[in-house]
């Protein structure tokens, strides 16, 4: 998965060298990508199709052989292999989506805490530039690195860096030092010095009036209670919430067109389990997608759009195609 993530953040990189917009860098990377594993997604329908259309012979098998496992598992897979299916066929697909998009987690949340550990040395260091030139916007968001949502600040807070890895400073200092935005790079040689720096040097300048501002909630507002956790809406907020709520809403239409292909073919359990999936799904997208940068969100929100579209495609595809071979049975072809 390491060597996964390096070369997903590589690729990201490069096309940033060339783009010179992150947002934009990330939404052209995700298109390519599902681009690449269209050719599966469609060998994956095709195989969805035609376990649907063996149904009706499954069900025979299946109330012939109901006191006998052994002879029903031995007949199913004469029939796939008879009829050309294999019943994993519709996996693999899902199976590599899945490890994209958890090795997107990582490298963006890597190439987040670079990015973090930059703004906040450079300002450290130079507290007199505008800490808005250090950030990357998009439309509603202040900083792409940090999350979507009016709960976060767009300058990365304490929490926020210190769950970087030391290992980060040293790398993200040696590169500012070495283009003279910083005096010198720091070389931790454990977490344990990291924390050191933090609690003495990072933390009291959070605190100082310089930092302060960006902390500071909405007025009136303060800390609020929600349930056993204590939110906070600050003024300076990093954005209003939106992607979270759009990768929901564009999860559940993705699942909701893929379940109207895989419900035809699904016993009563299989189908249960379906709509528990959709549940987890919406969980996850919520959670990662508001509790971490608003780089990766916009990679989950275009990933589904993406999905719903190449769905609507494929079925107007199949359906064109169900249409041509009718037309041909009725004239004898």
């Amino acid at each position: 998965m390491s060597f996964l993530n390096n070369l997903l953040l590589t690729i990201i990189k490069g096309l940033y060298s060339v783009i010179n917009n992150y947002a934009i860098t990330i939404i052209v990377f995700t298109v390519l990508i599902k681009l690449v594993v269209m050719p599966l997604n469609l060998g994956s329908r095709r195989s969805t199709m035609k376990m649907s259309s063996l149904q009706p012979k499954m069900q025979k098998l299946q109330d012939k052989y109901k006191d006998d496992q052994e002879k029903l598992n031995q007949k199913m897979q004469e029939l796939y292999k008879e009829e050309g299916v294999n019943p994993l066929g519709g996996c693999l697909p899902m199976i590599i989506s899945m490890v994209i998009l958890f090795a997107m987690f990582y490298a963006l949340r890597t190439f987040a805490n670079e990015q973090l550990v930059r703004q906040f040395l450079t300002f450290y260091h130079n507290p007199d530039i505008d800490p808005k030139t250090l950030v990357e916007p998009f439309l509603w968001i202040k900083n792409l690195w940090m999350p979507d949502t009016p709960f976060a600040t767009y300058m990365p807070d304490v929490n926020s860096l210190r769950m970087v890895d030391y290992t980060v400073w040293n790398q993200v200092s040696a590169n500012l030092a070495a283009a003279g935005t910083i005096p010198e790079a720091l070389q931790f040689v454990s977490r344990d010095g990291m924390n050191e720096f933090i609690d003495t040097v990072v933390a009291p300048f959070i605190a100082s009036d310089t930092y302060a501002a960006f902390l500071a909630p909405v007025p009136g507002l303060g800390n609020l209670r929600f349930l056993l956790w204590t939110i906070t809406i600050y003024a300076e907020r990093n954005g209003l919430f939106l992607l979270p709520l759009i990768s929901m809403g564009t999860q559940l239409l993705m699942q909701k067109l893929t379940m109207q292909q895989t419900m035809a073919t699904a016993n009563p359990q299989q189908a249960s389990s379906q709509k528990s999936m959709i549940y987890i799904m919406l969980f996850m997208s919520l959670y990662f997608c508001a509790q971490y940068n608003a780089a990766f969100a916009l990679y989950w929100v275009i990933s589904n759009v993406y999905a719903i579209v190449e769905q609507i495609g494929f079925n107007k595809y199949f359906k064109n195609q169900e249409a041509k071979a009718a037309t041909a049975e009725e004239v004898g072809i």
